[in-house]
């Protein structure tokens, strides 16, 4: 940041010597004397360009946008400025002024994202031969080369048929004969748009054997399944994706519908269905591998394509959260209507956007109101949730109640909500219970880190169970090793059992991982102090309080800076101000 300012700083200095120098007189014979002084307009581009470029710095790309533009407004038109532009716009959701901006850049030798940008909109138009003239060649790296591979093969399916489609998805590989699930999953989908859905239930028949889980390829899957009459394959499918990788509220209603007996009709997918689809699955994949929200100028084009993709606003959203960028998380969730299979989704993730900014009640009402004009199984775990979070526990208690119930009468319970309903119940003093709940999570997932960790820690806090709590505690950090809380887990066993020492050093590693939780920095402090580190120890309770602990934590702490701790263990464990919550949420 401060390599940053002074770069701005002399940058503005340089500026400033360029405006005043009109009224300086040179001496006779230096290079510039009688030369033109600059152009007021060189100026104030110069220094909109430098307001847009810090803008971008600050992942504040609408800012960035203006100040670009007024840059070119002021400069005559500028290529490079114009390409970085267009990122910005995307960035910013504009993919209007992002294709305007395109149009003003170089065009004699225009970068990836210019290129991609015009031949989104020549598809938008219902132009595939000249979106493919800015596709074939140019200066792509690696994911761009992707991107336009797979665009280029929905205009050739357009303008020359499946087989060109084909050719062009084969001909973009570096080895044919290993194609990644992106491109097997756009040659299903190319193959089910031209009508050969047995070809395009072989490969995806292979994506689901030997690649990943894409929800989108599922999709595509059951619904081939269903129309061949497979009905119960596609139903068991989708539900092995729900228990592999967790809910998702497209496939469970694809799942729910199959599972009635509807109708379900095979997606054939348009150019501009197809176009979008091909800018979202490499998108999704990079939105999972990268922080920032570099993701969402990919899916900025594919929204602009196919403005019904609201799983890619979800994705989308959760990157700008991430980001910082906020308000731009809740006003793109805004945009998913009741009608879509991801309101639950969206609403949900709004209102926790709504709970990070400190806006409680709007959380909680969003939450609410969604849930009254869906009863949805996924909004009432998120409302729970946000109770939890909230530490009104008695309301978390029951709506997971209510869930639980009706899981089990369907016979499908859920670890998650037994642990969550546990952990409420364990902070409102309900141990019995809680321990009944912590249990039976651990019976449907036994091998799971937090239900051992939490089971394991529940004992341990209360003396119960000492030598097969701390065996539950040590199998969570061998399954997570570089999970803050449940190495605080271990050092807090080891601490219990009167292992100071061993305590000592799971508990350094666990303030490691977990620098900012009050509670870890508590526990380590109190381990300092049996074994005689006496000033450690008073800098990590001081570094506790200053972390938020909550009023009972930060009495506490403030006793101990006053008097230490008193001789025989501390009991005061992570339960004794509510900490220790799970959320349901995968």
């Amino acid at each position: 940041m401060i390599r940053l300012t002074a770069r701005i700083s002399a940058a503005l200095a340089a500026l400033s010597l360029v405006s005043c120098s009109a009224g300086m007189r040179l001496p006779q014979g230096h290079p510039l004397a009688g030369s033109q002084p600059p152009r007021p307009e060189a100026a104030d581009s110069y220094s909109a360009f430098l307001v847009a470029r810090f803008a971008t710095l600050t992942n504040d790309p609408r800012t960035a946008l203006e100040r670009y533009q007024a840059a070119l407004d002021t400069s005559g038109g500028a290529g490079e400025i114009a390409q970085r532009a267009v990122f910005a716009a995307l960035l910013a959701g504009g993919f209007d002024e992002a294709e305007t901006m395109a149009r003003e850049a170089d065009l004699v030798d225009p970068s990836a994202l210019v290129r991609l940008t015009l031949a989104v909109g020549a598809i938008r138009e219902g132009k595939p031969a000249a979106a493919d003239r800015w596709l074939d060649g140019g200066r792509f790296g690696p994911f761009n080369r992707m991107t336009a591979v797979n665009l280029r093969a929905w205009c050739a399916l357009e303008t020359s048929g499946p087989d060109a489609a084909r050719e062009i998805l084969l001909a973009g590989q570096a080895d044919p004969d290993l194609l990644d699930s992106v491109t097997l999953y756009m040659l299903s989908l190319i193959d089910i748009a031209a009508g050969e859905d047995g070809r395009a239930l072989q490969t995806l028949e292979t994506v689901w054997a030997n690649g990943p889980r894409l929800a989108v390829a599922s999709d595509a899957h059951a619904r081939l399944l269903a129309a061949a009459g497979e009905r119960e394959r596609a139903r068991e499918m989708l539900l092995t994706f729900r228990e592999e990788i967790g809910p998702n509220p497209s496939l469970d209603a694809l799942r729910r519908r199959i599972a009635a007996g509807e109708d379900v009709a095979v997606r054939r997918m348009d150019l501009r269905e197809g176009a979008a689809m091909a800018i979202y699955a490499p998108a999704a994949a990079l939105s999972a591998r990268s922080d920032g929200d570099l993701a969402g100028v990919y899916f900025s084009m594919a929204l602009a394509l196919d403005p019904q993709l609201d799983i890619a606003r979800t994705l989308w959203a959760d990157a700008l959260d991430e980001a910082g960028r906020r308000a731009d998380a809740i006003a793109t969730l805004r945009e998913v209507g009741e009608d879509s299979p991801f309101y639950a989704t969206a609403r949900g993730q709004m209102a926790w956007a709504l709970r990070r900014e400190g806006r409680n009640e709007e959380a909680l009402q969003v939450a609410g109101d969604a849930l009254s004009h869906a009863p949805d199984r996924d909004l009432r775990v998120q409302l729970g949730d946000l109770f939890a979070s909230l530490e009104r526990d008695g309301e978390a208690e029951a709506i997971f109640s209510q869930i639980i119930a009706g899981d089990e009468a369907r016979g499908r319970p859920d670890w998650r909500l037994y642990l969550a309903r546990g952990a409420a119940r364990e902070r409102l003093g309900r141990w019995p219970e809680a321990e009944s709940d912590l249990m039976r999570a651990r019976e449907l997932a036994p091998d799971n880190a937090q239900v051992l960790n939490h089971l394991g820690y529940g004992w341990v806090d209360r003396g119960l169970n000492l030598d097969e709590a701390m065996q539950l505690i040590s199998r969570a950090a061998d399954l997570e090793p570089h999970n803050g809380m449940i190495v605080d887990s271990l050092g807090w066993a080891h601490y219990r059992l009167g292992e100071f020492q061993r305590a000592v050093i799971h508990l350094e590693r666990a303030v490691e991982l977990e620098p900012g939780d009050p509670v870890v920095n508590d526990h380590l402090g109190d381990a300092y102090w049996r074994v005689g580190r006496r000033l450690e120890a008073h800098f990590q309770w001081k570094r506790a309080l200053s972390l938020e602990p909550g009023a009972t934590r930060a009495e506490t702490l403030r006793r101990k800076l006053s008097e230490g701790l008193p001789e025989g263990p501390n009991y005061a464990g992570r339960g004794a101000d509510g900490r220790g919550g799970v959320m349901v949420r995968p």
